[in-house]
């Protein structure tokens, strides 16, 4: 299965940018300064948040090409 240009081209974007705010946010000072038993739910939230982010950001993405799918149809 041959994937699209595109799908490869949002995906390295979204881990991109995942990656650029685990770094500025400077992440892991921030997990090795926690006590352990408040590090575990930290993750999960920063992964959720993360997780959410690409969502949108690849919901956004998909629904400007779908627009210009539209447009280029007439």
């Amino acid at each position: 299965m041959k994937k699209e240009p595109w799908r490869i081209v949002v995906g390295i974007f979204a881990i991109a940018f995942i990656v650029y705010m685990w770094v500025k946010k400077d992440i892991m000072t921030t997990y090795a300064t926690m006590p352990q038993e408040q590090v575990i739910p930290l993750i999960a939230t920063t992964i959720a948040v993360s997780f959410f982010k690409v969502v949108v950001v690849t919901g956004g993405i998909l629904l400007i090409k779908w627009v210009i799918s539209k447009i280029n149809k007439k």
